[in-house]
């Protein structure tokens, strides 16, 4: 019965959860969501994101112009205040955050870090943790300093397929 439902919440978190974007899987998923890579359509910028279904939980990683990254929580529960949680990133003292409550569907927090490796975390009592190796995090600074730095590339006879059109 778990499995039954664990399926049916990761089609859903896939299907109804796209956010707009054309989701690619980095690797072939088995025993649970494996980690999806997606393009912005704005702006171009690389994005990967990890489905939890058990916890109805996305956990998203991008970079910044300035080259931190971006970790973002997304949980997809009915909500009409903030909640607080548990979270110890990489070699870091564990910490209370603040998941913010969003179209009073989704807990969401966001949080600028230098470098992920590893996260724990703890929200309502359920204890998740989430290790970045197999995300291949790099490809995302690779892609932003491609990004950033299209001539040295065209100069080395590389095209450039997207460059970032942000602010």
């Amino acid at each position: 019965m778990v499995l039954i439902s664990a399926l049916a919440s990761l089609y859903g978190l896939l299907i109804y959860k796209d956010r707009g974007y054309d989701w690619q899987w980095l690797g072939f998923p088995l025993l649970d969501s494996g980690v999806q890579i997606a393009r912005t359509k704005d702006t171009h910028q690389l994005l990967l994101r990890k489905l939890y279904p058990l916890h109805s939980l996305e956990v998203s990683a991008y970079t910044t112009m300035d080259n931190n990254m971006v970790l973002q929580l997304t949980a997809f529960t009915s909500c009409d205040s903030d909640v607080e949680a548990r979270l110890a990133l990489n070699d870091d003292i564990e910490r209370t955050i603040t998941l913010k409550c969003t179209k009073s569907t989704e807990l969401r927090y966001l949080s600028i870090e230098r470098s992920l490796e590893r996260v724990t975390i703890e929200l309502n009592n359920h204890v998740m943790k989430i290790d970045f190796a197999p995300w291949n995090v790099a490809e995302l600074k690779k892609d932003q300093f491609k990004q950033l730095h299209p001539e040295y590339f065209e100069r080395l006879g590389e095209t450039t397929e997207f460059q970032w059109s942000r602010d």
